[in-house]
């Protein structure tokens, strides 16, 4: 009997959107793009609050920051992803989590954007990998991309 993985909707988050252009960290840019680029498999799942991370990061703190109409370019691109809208109700449940989980409210804010919008899996940077939050399973993005090879190998 063959067993195939779904991976129905992938929460990723600002630690991610940015490795899309650090030229710093290649294997995590190419892993990234991979990802990205893969919808195929996968809805693929961010927030405002991530995407308005990503463009401060990325214009702001990065090594060598984008152009502005670079990074402005980008985050167009990124609303084609699924952008989970903050708003009171999204706050309000963030903050019962960063209470019950010890979180960052950023974390909690991706937490609940997660779990709101369908999520099986978060990718990230910031959160240790492997756990599982809320029944969302954390994974970096060199696990996700493992997962993703270890179906294509199976299909």
């Amino acid at each position: 009997m063959e067993v195939k993985i779904l991976i129905n909707r992938v929460f990723i988050d600002a630690s991610v959107l940015v490795k899309l252009f650090d030229d710093s960290a290649p294997v995590e840019q190419a892993a990234a793009r991979n990802l990205i680029g893969d919808v195929d498999n996968a809805t693929l799942v961010t927030s405002a609050l991530s995407i308005a991370d990503f463009y401060e990061e990325v214009t702001s703190r990065f090594n060598r920051n984008l152009e502005t109409v670079t990074a402005k370019q980008a985050l167009n691109d990124l609303t084609e992803l699924t952008v989970v809208q903050l708003d009171s109700d999204l706050v309000l449940a963030a903050t019962e989590t960063q209470t019950s989980l010890d979180v960052e409210m950023r974390e909690a804010i991706t937490i609940e954007a997660a779990l709101i919008s369908g999520c099986n899996f978060i990718v990230t940077e910031v959160f240790d990998r492997g756990q599982v939050l809320k029944g969302i399973q954390i994974e970096s993005l060199q696990e996700m991309m493992n997962i993703k090879e270890g179906e294509d190998d199976r299909n």
